[in-house]
């Protein structure tokens, strides 16, 4: 028994024992480790070390280059110096001389230095130099240009505030000059309709806006552009230049009716508690067709009763180019040349003047042609009245002058007809 004690006691402690053997070989590894890793550190430290140091001995070895360069310099400086003055002052042989001293002497600055200078260092200072000035060079480039850049752009907006300041000199010349206001029509004119209208205001001023207000003048709008129109009232306009100038506000009045008992290019005209379908057009009363002259009053009169129709009576025709208002220009009392085809040199096809529009729908019922009516003259019981002037007349062709007329049998270039129903 207590042999068995005794073998379990020293198991135990040969046990111990070999833990600590083990421990004691960690403890010995880690410290080996630490001295490895003290003793890379200390290698790197001492390498770093050299390497400042051999930076430092390469500057100061550069520096003393560049001093030794700078006084070799300055010495060749002064020697070419001297050398001059003797040219100068001596003759060729006392020059010659002194530059053979010269040649020495930097000969003996060259050899003294040459155990100093190592070739490779000197030749990497010179590089390095030139690599500064190049550097330098490009600095200066790079400003210079970044500066030309600016005047440039500086040039630029000088350029355009004198370019500003003239254009205003210019528009202020122009406006204290231009006094006078543009002219505004509206278009299609004053008048009946029996279909939709586009309505637009036209100037006769190139660089001029128009504006337009349906009803009263509190709404204006850009009339530059057609408006689609269909009713029946008032519609207010006006026009502006370039410089300011303004039209007074005008008014235009519309009256959309709503059925044509006439039928294609023609409108009803209450004439005498009646009611007459006057032709909208010269004969042969299409849009923008020629219309005919060189007609006699005989031969019209027939032509209408082929088409179903009458040649009208001057009452009729003068009830349809005065309107409702009982004007004396199909367009308004007072005569206004460009209104209608009037002074001009020949006559225009039917409807190009859009202006020369009566109230009820009838065009060119001013200018253009003189018209046949079926009334003859009080005067000239022989002859027929005409109404309504040409091309080539004035003020002579109102709506309300009866005392022109012309034998009936007799064709005139400046004489055509309308037909009534």
């Amino acid at each position: 028994m207590n042999e068995n004690n005794e073998n379990t006691q020293e198991s135990k402690n040969a046990s111990k024992r070999k833990k600590k053997n083990i421990a004691v070989l960690v403890i010995m590894f880690l410290l080996l480790v630490c001295l490895f890793i003290v003793q890379c550190q200390l290698d790197k430290i001492k390498q770093e070390a050299q390497q400042k140091a051999q930076e430092t001995e390469l500057e100061a070895r550069q520096k003393h280059i560049l001093d030794s360069l700078r006084r070799l310099e300055q010495a060749k400086a002064d020697s070419l110096a001297n050398a001059e003055a003797a040219r100068i002052a001596d003759s060729l042989r006392l020059a010659d001389s002194a530059r053979v001293a010269d040649s020495i002497r930097v000969a003996d600055s060259l050899a003294s230095l040459k155990p100093e200078i190592n070739k490779d260092s000197l030749r990497h200072v010179r590089d390095s130099i030139k690599h500064v000035r190049d550097s330098i060079a490009a600095a200066d480039k790079a400003r210079n240009d970044s500066l030309a850049a600016v005047a440039d752009s500086l040039a630029k907006v000088e350029k355009a505030r004198l370019d500003s300041l003239e254009k205003k000199r210019v528009q202020d010349s122009i406006r204290a000059a231009d006094q006078a206001p543009p002219s505004a029509e509206i278009v299609p004119p004053s008048g009946r309709y029996y279909d939709p209208i586009k309505l637009k205001v036209k100037c006769d001023e190139i660089k001029c806006k128009t504006f337009l207000s349906i009803g009263d003048t509190l709404n204006p709008v850009e009339a530059g552009k057609a408006v689609e129109y269909n009713k029946t009232g008032s519609v207010f306009y006006f026009a502006e230049d370039s410089v300011g100038n303004r039209t007074k506000w005008e008014e235009a009045k519309y009256d959309m009716a709503s059925d044509n008992v006439c039928g294609k290019n023609a409108y009803p005209v209450p004439v005498g508690g009646k009611t007459v379908c006057v032709d909208a057009y010269e004969y042969p009363n299409e849009a923008d067709a020629t219309p005919r002259d060189m007609v006699s009053q005989e031969q019209a009169e027939e032509l209408c009763k082929q088409a179903g129709k009458h040649l009208c009576s001057i009452d009729e025709w003068q009830a349809a180019c005065r309107g409702k208002d009982k004007t004396r220009f199909s367009y308004g009392d007072g005569y206004k040349q460009n209104k209608c085809n009037t002074n001009t040199k020949a006559m225009k096809r039917s409807g190009r003047k859009e202006q020369c529009r009566s109230w009820f729908g009838m065009y060119d019922m001013n200018g253009n042609l003189w018209e046949w009516t079926s009334t003859k003259s009080k005067d000239h019981p022989n002859m027929f009245l005409v109404a309504g002037g040409a091309w080539n007349t004035n003020n002579e062709s109102k709506c309300t002058d009866s005392k022109f007329s012309f034998y009936p049998q007799n064709q005139y270039p400046s004489v055509g007809f309308r037909c009534c129903k």
